[in-house]
């Protein structure tokens, strides 16, 4: 058996005896550098601290990390996984323009970049932000009124087509504009 200090300057421990979160923690602060081999500091820019942060952040989790560049373009099934959903839906999301793609193979097949699922990811999670924001406003006046009667199931559905109905009217007119 090996111990670390045996193998040298440049390795780090395995998962199990490294400490990924105080190595993120001690990211967030100041200026990062490297020591070259010649013990010459080479700073680390922002943009490269703020991924090395996240990364270190993931693995203290658990989680898998990989870095990849924002226009490498993927399957429809790597899309699909990426958002966790099935493909026809991703698919569905391709027809209405909701997510930009690009067809290869003579218009075969559909490839969509890793920004534009990102871009979709983020507007996703902030319409539903938005959307329960306003569900818990509606839910507090409701219960702020002293002559509240809790609404049917009929009159429930009826409100949630209705802001669908608004919400397809409104997309509907950006589309146009």
């Amino acid at each position: 058996m090996t111990k670390n200090d045996d193998l040298g300057a440049n390795h780090l421990p395995g998962p199990s005896t490294f400490d990924y979160f105080a190595l993120s923690e001690n990211l967030k602060g100041g200026k990062l550098f490297l020591l070259g081999p010649d013990n010459k500091k080479i700073d680390i820019p922002e943009p490269l601290a703020k991924i090395l942060h996240e990364a270190m952040t993931e693995l203290s989790l658990g989680s898998e990390v990989q870095v990849v560049t924002c226009d490498l373009l993927i399957t429809t099934q790597d899309a699909a996984d990426y958002l966790s959903m099935s493909r026809p839906t991703l698919v569905q999301l391709l027809k209405d323009g909701q997510i930009p793609y690009t067809q290869t193979g003579y218009g075969k097949h559909r490839r969509i970049r890793i920004s534009d699922l990102v871009k979709y990811q983020n507007k996703v999670r902030a319409d539903r932000r938005k959307h329960l924001a306003s569900m818990v406003k509606i839910g507090q006046e409701m219960m702020a009124d002293p002559d509240f009667v809790e609404p049917s199931m009929e009159e429930i559905i009826r409100i949630i087509n209705e802001i669908r109905r608004e919400n397809a009217e409104r997309k509907s007119a950006e589309g146009n504009s």
